[in-house]
């Protein structure tokens, strides 16, 4: 499992290599299609039910995806850019227990965006991916260098985690044309528990807390399953 980290770690730093430059270019931007290529591999490589040579599979079409996105645009910064983070000399993923913390964070981010896709018949949500390449910047950071605190890292993971969980069920409410009375009366509710629920632990799994009741409203207002 840990060669399986290693390999995609080592994928994001040659995309991080480009996207830390890109940010600034008009030509370029961020690329959500890649962002959303390693939203998918991550999630194969993290479920338990996929072999392995499929994962193997998984992360060697990342690394084509890559390649072809660090094909264009202003390479030889990217070049310089990819040796200055020094990626293949890192120690990735020293602690693979670590990734248990935050699978609750994981998981309510994978439902969040099975959610959506019913939807919007998988179109992709460029912030709430803003918010998982975010989340692996920081296990990046906290799987990659030594001197970093990988604990503040992966918290800091989950933070984006959530977020972008949650961005996913208010652009749904957003993108409902009306709300019934009764259905402004329960938002009104959350809202009220959002706030109050500020500084709290995000990867807190009770069925009262601020991402269930999001996803339950957004369920029943789109007639989806809730289980």
């Amino acid at each position: 499992m840990q060669n399986l980290y290693s390999s995609f770690f080592i994928q994001y730093c040659r995309f991080a290599s480009k996207d830390l430059i890109a940010t600034f270019d008009k030509r370029f931007g961020r690329n959500t299609r890649v962002i959303n290529t390693f939203f998918k591999v991550f999630f194969i490589i993290n479920k338990k039910d996929v072999s392995y040579k499929r994962k193997e599979e998984a992360l060697e079409q990342l690394a084509k995806v890559v390649d072809s996105y660090l094909s264009d645009g202003d390479v030889p910064t990217y070049e310089a850019m990819y040796i200055s983070l020094n990626c293949n000399s890192k120690d990735y993923l020293k602690s693979l227990q670590s990734m248990q913390s935050m699978q609750t964070a994981l998981e309510n981010f994978y439902i969040s965006v099975a959610d959506f896709n019913i939807i919007n018949k998988n179109k992709l949500f460029k912030q709430g991916l803003i918010e998982f390449n975010n989340a692996l910047a920081h296990l990046f950071k906290g799987f990659c260098t030594s001197e970093t605190n990988l604990e503040l890292n992966i918290s800091k993971a989950c933070t984006h985690l959530h977020r972008g969980s949650l961005d996913y069920y208010k652009t749904l409410i957003k993108n409902k044309e009306s709300l019934t009375p009764k259905q402004k009366e329960t938002l009104i509710k959350i809202r009220v528990y959002e706030i109050d629920s500020i500084g709290l632990n995000v990867v807190n799994v009770d069925k009262d807390t601020l991402l269930i009741k999001y996803r339950n409203f957004v369920r029943e207002l789109y007639n989806l399953e809730n289980n």
